[in-house]
């Protein structure tokens, strides 16, 4: 049965993922890291194997860097530093969203 739960999760992480990318851009993948972190931090404290189901295939599939790499890899060369802040900005908001989600936990 978990491992049901395991593949609907990791379906479910990848289709919300496609659909944000496809109407968001970057932003869209900014925003799914972002709360991915979050969420990640919020279910810290629950049962290992929902951890595994919810955070390893949900949460493993929703959020993505190859997408990130890939956005930044399309900017032009001379958008340096636009691509440094786009990707220190989601660093400090993901590590901001985890710690709200580490202290807000289930």
């Amino acid at each position: 049965m978990t491992s049901l739960f395991f593949i609907f999760a990791a379906i479910a992480g990848t289709a919300t993922r496609k659909k944000a990318t496809e109407a968001f851009g970057r932003r869209g993948i900014w925003a799914i890291n972002v709360c991915g972190a979050f969420l990640l931090g919020l279910i810290a404290g629950l049962d290992n194997t929902l951890i595994m189901v919810f955070g390893t295939a949900g949460l493993g599939s929703l959020t993505t860097i190859s997408g990130v790499a890939r956005e930044i890899r399309s900017w032009s060369s001379d958008l340096r530093l636009k691509n440094a802040g786009y990707l220190m900005s989601m660093l400090v908001a993901g590590v901001l969203a985890a710690w709200l989600g580490l202290r807000w936990g289930l």
